[in-house]
């Protein structure tokens, strides 16, 4: 999960250009550089640090990103790892049950907090799907890889599928109809933290 989490950093680093380009169009244009400076600082601390239990990986993992991103995707992203925090068990190991339990769970914190739901154009219309996906592998007793993978595949249609959406909330709900055509920002982080997890993922032989 560590090596997940660090891929997940490098990959968000790296799609900066992409995150603001994208936000200058339909939003205040800050995304990107709130993310990356957000997954820098998770990456600096996952390298530094050894984790002997998930529930403790994924807490520290939170509060970096509400530490160091700022605004509204601090909160946001930070929330996703936090939010589920209780499925995670203080063990060296998760099962696919509980992985999909603790993204559902922050996704669920996610839209008490930000008092939204999937179909507004936000993160959610990636996460959402990409948790009914892993959900679904879980109760088929699939395989780690698997949950990663579908998770991915959900992801990232909900995020193309954010593309026909109107922003309903938000600073892009501003931007009215000029919104439609382009996919949310957040959705486009959150299918591409999920490329990360299915891309890694292959690598874990034990796996």
């Amino acid at each position: 999960m560590k090596a997940l989490l660090v891929h997940a950093s490098e990959t968000i680093i790296e799609n900066e250009p992409l995150l603001t380009k994208i936000d200058t169009v339909i939003g205040d244009g800050d995304h990107g550089i709130g993310m990356k400076r957000g997954f820098m600082a998770v990456k600096k601390m996952l390298e530094k640090k050894e984790f002997l239990e998930m529930d403790t990986l994924c807490k520290s993992t939170g509060i970096e990103l509400l530490k160091s991103m700022g605004g509204a995707s601090g909160v946001i992203f930070g929330t996703m790892f936090l939010g589920g925090i209780s499925h995670m068990p203080h063990e060296n190991f998760a099962d696919l049950n509980q992985i999909a339990s603790y993204f559902a769970d922050g996704e669920a914190a996610i839209e008490r907090r930000g008092k939204t739901k999937p179909g507004q154009k936000t993160m959610l219309d990636a996460l959402m799907p990409a948790i009914s996906a892993m959900k679904q592998v879980a109760e088929n007793s699939g395989e780690i890889r698997t949950l990663f993978e579908e998770g991915y595949k959900g992801a990232l249609q909900g995020m193309e599928a954010s593309k026909t959406m109107q922003s309903r909330v938000g600073r892009s709900k501003n931007f009215h109809e000029s919104t439609i055509g382009l996919p949310d920002p957040g959705a486009v982080s959150t299918s591409l933290i999920f490329k990360a997890f299915a891309e890694e993922i292959v690598k874990c032989e034990e796996c």
